[in-house]
This record gives C-alpha cells, sequence and structure tokens, in this order.
C-alpha cells in the first residue's frame, strides 16, 4: 500500500522546493500564518513543516518574527563536499564489485538521458538536471551494498541540493562518463578517481563561482 503524504509534508516539499530553485531567497521571512493561507494547509502542518525545515537547515527561527531562510557558507560547502568524496570513493569501490548488466544499463541510461537534456539546450530545467545527478549519484551509492553508507550520502546530496541547482555543468554528461567508462570495465581504482575527481571538480566550480 502506498502511502500518502500529509500535508506536512507536502507543505514541507514544497517550500523545501521553493528554497532550492531560489523561489526563496536567503534572508527572506516567512511566517506560519502565511505558509497555511498560501498552502491551504491550516496552521499546524504549516508550523510543522516551518519546523523540520528549520532543523534539516533550510530556516532559522526567529522568535517574535517567524522563520528565515538560510543561505549555506563557504564552510558548509567544503565540509559537505569533504564528506561526500570520502563516502562516495568508498561506495563506488563497494558497488564495482557488484555490479550487474542490469545495474551497468541503469547506470547508461542515466547518462543518456542527461545527454539529451543537454543537446536538447533546455539549459532552465534545473530539476530535471538535478534529478538525472542525484539518481546517479544515490544508484551508485544503493549498489555499494552498505545501507548505512548510503543513507549518509543521501543526507549530504539532500543537504547540498541547493549548492548544486545553479552549476552549469549539472547537465554535461562528460561529468559522469569517465566514472561509466571505469564501472564498465571493472577498473576499482580508476572508478574510485574518477568519482574523487568528479566531485572535487564540482567543488572547485561553486566555490569559484561564490568567490568571484
Amino acid at each position: 500500500m502506498i502511502a500518502v503524504p500529509s500535508k506536512k509534508d507536502l507543505v514541507y516539499e514544497r517550500i523545501r522546493q521553493a528554497i532550492i530553485t531560489g523561489v526563496l531567497k536567503p534572508g527572506e521571512i516567512l511566517n506560519e500564518a502565511e505558509i497555511a493561507a498560501k498552502f491551504e494547509s491550516g496552521k499546524t502542518p504549516a508550523r510543522e513543516a516551518l519546523l523540520l525545515l528549520t532543523h534539516a537547515g533550510y530556516l532559522d527561527s526567529l522568535p517574535r518574527v517567524g522563520y528565515m531562510v538560510t543561505k549555506p557558507t563557504l564552510q558548509d560547502i567544503l565540509e559537505t563536499f569533504h564528506l561526500r568524496i570520502i563516502l562516495e570513493v568508498e561506495a563506488i569501490g563497494l558497488a564495482i564489485g557488484r555490479l550487474s548488466p542490469e545495474d551497468i544499463r541503469r547506470l547508461q541510461e542515466n547518462n543518456e538521458a542527461e545527454e539529451k537534456l543537454t543537446a536538447s539546450m533546455i539549459t532552465t530545467d534545473k530539476s530535471a538536471s538535478s534529478a538525472l545527478n542525484r539518481e546517479f549519484h544515490l544508484t551508485i551509492a544503493q549498489l555499494s551494498g552498505n545501507n548505512r553508507l548510503a543513507t549518509l550520502i543521501q543526507q549530504l546530496m539532500d543537504d547540498m541540493e541547493r549548492m548544486l541547482i545553479n552549476d552549469p555543468y549539472l547537465t554535461d554528461p562528460s561529468q559522469h562518463k569517465k566514472i561509466m567508462d571505469a564501472l564498465l570495465t571493472h577498473d576499482k581504482g580508476q572508478a574510485q578517481e574518477a568519482m574523487r575527481f568528479h566531485i572535487a571538480e564540482t567543488r572547485n566550480r561553486i566555490v569559484n563561482r561564490l568567490s568571484g
């Protein structure tokens, strides 16, 4: 039986997506009454969603004012990428000995979808780019066979979703091509190095954009 999302969950996800995509900008103030009215949810689901978003780091609670949309700091970005390199390099090392032809096919289809998105020149479709990137990395994490490791990587991908949304190379299929080449030859060392290089390059682009 498929679980039906609660009003709190629906409000949470809609606000989170608005923050990730920049519809709600850092420094913007939200309050329970406005959120409840906008999403027709009632004050209790709105309050619960706002509290969850605060715990997740998307908002800061301001007593007697409401909630303010946060902005990831440079330290947040560096720490998150540091952990991603450690965990995802380990995950692909574990996954490479477990890959089935079906697993390879799934990853190749993801890469092909990135190629089509790039070729279509629909660079404004940031949500599609983000979804494909997320799917690629989480598929490898899940194929590691270590559920706790996969969960930690998913949490890190959640944390940095809004850091990645404006990366101009997010839909570039070459970003994952070297990783795919290593997976196809089952070369563990090459796969780990390709993953390390890919994540470090993404980190450098984001840090340079913030510093520019």
